[in-house]
């Protein structure tokens, strides 16, 4: 009879032990899964483009877990599009860039515009003795017959944009070498974005350089963040976040908050505006494009 106590003792201690082991297993956290970003996304002087993307993450964390943002090594934009292809699984996962058709092709595009248009608005940065080259100009025609040169970085989607509305545009493998080519005089006009304009000044502000007073550019250009083709779970985490960002009027507010002073001091509603056609977007990202309350044109 002791032996039999004995042994059910026994057998009731390792059942218990094994049911222990069991939770302790079942408490132990899942480390957050990584998400590899494109290091310009990153470390872009507009940031905001950040805030939105750790927002978008953060409040999907309950339907789509915990997240760690590692940086990509640094790569110019053509490498990055191509490492959103499903081949370089692993490579990189998320990047921001303007959207056309090939590039909707070659990754996931998030069609939502992350500054509601701001993009396609455009103006000149330029040499401070300079202003004179801008002059009464008051159509396309006067800008292309004064033979204007635009620099731009190769492989980026405005130099192409730009060439077919007939502008001369001097291109840079570059992008960081744009802003020293100018000041060296390559060309006369470097066209930057109303929302990365500011900020690109405060890095360079030790230089020659400043904006045009007069002129402004327009072109549909949303901007989307794009998905590597071997990770839709991520597109649609994306997808659900920056939809509720936008629906709830967090992703407006953010942009007003950020860029609302900056673009004052660019007196938009006195310059002449420049339409320009831009052929290389999809109708479907045309029609994402959303008005801009706030902006002062």
């Amino acid at each position: 009879m002791l032996k039999l106590t004995i042994l059910m003792i026994t057998i009731l201690s390792i059942i218990f032990s094994s049911v222990g082991h069991a939770k302790e297993k079942s408490v132990v956290p899942i480390s957050p899964k990584k998400i590899i970003v494109w290091q310009h996304t990153i470390d872009n002087p507009t940031k905001v483009i950040m805030q939105i993307l750790n927002q978008a993450l953060d409040i999907t964390k309950e339907e789509y877990g915990d997240y760690e943002i590692v940086s990509s090594i640094p790569m110019e934009q053509r490498r990055a599009i191509s490492k959103l292809s499903k081949k370089h699984k692993g490579e990189l996962d998320i990047a921001h860039f303007a959207s056309s058709e090939s590039r909707e092709k070659s990754a996931i595009a998030v069609r939502i515009p992350l500054l509601e248009g701001l993009l396609g608005y455009r103006v000149c940065l330029i040499r401070k003795n300079h202003q004179y080259k801008f002059f009464n100009i008051n159509n396309m025609q006067d800008f292309i017959d004064k033979n204007i040169t635009i620099g731009q970085q190769q492989d980026w989607l405005d130099t192409k944009i730009l060439k077919n509305n007939g502008l001369n545009v001097q291109t840079s493998y570059k992008y960081s070498l744009l802003f020293r080519q100018l000041e060296k005089q390559r060309f006369d006009c470097f066209l930057r974005g109303i929302n990365e304009i500011g900020d690109e000044l405060e890095l360079q502000k030790n230089s020659n350089l400043v904006v045009e007073n007069n002129l402004l550019f327009h072109y549909p250009f949303p901007l989307f963040f794009f998905v590597n083709g071997d990770r839709p779970d991520l597109a649609e985490r994306l997808t659900v976040g920056l939809t509720s960002l936008q629906e709830k009027g967090v992703l407006t507010q953010l942009l007003e908050d950020y860029f609302k002073d900056k673009l004052e001091a660019l007196h938009l509603n006195t310059r002449k505006v420049f339409h320009l056609e831009n052929s290389f977007i999809s109708e479907q990202s045309l029609h994402s494009i959303n008005t801009i309350p706030w902006l002062p044109l």
